[in-house]
């Protein structure tokens, strides 16, 4: 349990568990997050702004506006030149980079780019999912920053199967407008109110006002908005439960993931006759499905595919997007002390006679299967701190040490475990 956040025990997400009537009703709990919680979780995102204009990219999803307008490639150049600089606060940074004007910034996959704030979120969601399980399809943060009056966007709705639980950071205030789904079919067909309308349609919305500090929690398929005229973050979670035909189409997407094949350029015509499938032979030259996908009919594919996706969001709390690796590679030494960080776990799945796939937050490695390696991840994943040498220890005396070093040193590349500098030396 994470210290910083008593509010979020076992208990705490029963109650969060009745009042949104199992996920289908809008709700605000106060005070969910302490003074202290609400500081560190707002410099994080600031943090983790600075990490992400690194990257100089809108890749994983990244929009900025001003004045309710979406910046331009040049624009956004800019921008990643003037991120927050440490200890800077956000009024500080908004002034320096938006002076006198308004703003708003979109920030998705974020749990990709911040360790410390994906852990502690992480920590605060997992008796939640004991409770209801992960969600199938993920979990993904989105962050919004800004003094934006409403959010840019306009009126909408998300795709179905998204819920949302929104903690609020602050320092200023906000205020959702919700309409169920029915009820805004009904205003914008039957009663004409045009579409995004939100003078006319704002008599009809429920309201929902939050401060720092409080969380609020949105169910799929409402039409929302949100109105503030001043400056906050929000750290929005969202929970995906897709729809069938989604996430069939995801697991298709993976299987073609799996055709590892370098890009070319070759655009050409084919001239043979209609009966004639040869020039598809060096197409499915380079295309080959790894072993263990292969010889498989379709419906053993798609449940491979699946099987895959369920170990990645389980061994990364239910994130679906794994964090980058580390930027390089670090030899242990049989005298260090390393930790696997809770609620993450590293897990095995055994994949053909032989062979095994390890899991770490989201990655998949393969590797020969062996009774000393998965004695050192049951090691590990109780969370305490290890010193080298003994998981060494658990491993077949044939082997050298530096063969165990190596398995360390590349859960440690993917963030399965962390080093404890205070114990190693």
């Amino acid at each position: 349990m994470n210290k910083r956040n008593p509010s979020f025990s076992d208990a705490w997400w029963d109650g969060f568990l009745q009042e949104s009537r199992h996920l289908s009703n809008p709700v605000v709990f106060k005070g969910a997050l302490d003074d202290g919680c609400v500081a560190s979780f707002r410099q994080a995102v600031l943090e983790l702004l600075a990490t992400r204009n690194r990257l100089r990219e809108r890749r994983y999803g990244l929009r900025v506006y001003t004045e309710g307008r979406l910046l331009s490639r040049d624009e956004m150049a800019k921008f990643y030149d003037r991120s927050p600089l440490p200890g800077e606060t956000l009024e500080a940074w908004g002034e320096r980079v938006f002076p006198g004007t308004s703003y708003g910034i979109i920030l998705n996959s974020g749990e990709k780019f911040h360790h410390q704030l994906s852990r502690d979120v992480a920590l605060m969601l997992a008796p939640l999912f004991q409770k209801i399980g992960l969600p199938r399809d993920g979990v993904q943060f989105s962050i919004f920053i800004g003094n934006y009056d409403k959010t840019p966007l306009g009126i909408h709705q998300d795709n179905r199967g998204e819920n949302v639980i929104h903690f609020h950071l602050g320092p200023g205030a906000k205020t959702m407008y919700l309409w169920d789904a029915e009820l805004y079919d009904r205003l914008t067909t039957d009663h004409g109110i045009t579409k995004r309308d939100f003078p006319a349609l704002k008599p009809y919305a429920r309201v929902f006002h939050f401060e720092a500090g409080d969380l609020f929690f949105m169910p799929e398929g409402t039409f929302h908005i949100g109105e503030q005229n001043q400056l906050s973050i929000g750290l929005t979670v969202w929970q995906y439960t897709h729809t069938n035909q989604a996430l069939a189409e995801n697991l298709h997407n993976y299987l073609l993931k799996q055709l590892n094949c370098p890009p070319d350029e070759a655009i050409v015509h084919d001239p043979s006759p209609p009966h004639d499938t040869r020039a598809l032979d060096a197409i499915l030259a380079k295309r080959r499905l790894p072993k263990e996908f292969q010889g498989l009919d379709y419906d053993q594919l798609l449940r491979l595919a699946y099987l895959d996706l369920r170990y990645s969001l389980a061994s990364n709390a239910g994130y679906r997007t794994p964090p980058s690796p580390r930027e390089a590679r670090e030899n242990l030494a049989p005298s260090d002390w390393v930790q696997a960080d809770t609620p993450y776990r590293i897990i095995t799945r055994e994949t053909m006679p032989g062979r095994m796939a390890v899991y770490v937050r989201g990655n998949k490695l393969e590797m020969n299967h062996h009774p000393g390696l998965i004695a050192i991840l049951e090691r590990l994943n109780l969370g305490k701190p290890c010193l080298a040498a003994e998981l060494l220890g658990l491993l077949d005396p044939s082997w050298p040490a530096k063969v165990g070093l190596h398995f360390l040193s590349e859960l440690h590349f993917w963030y399965g475990i962390h080093k404890l500098e205070q114990l190693s030396g």
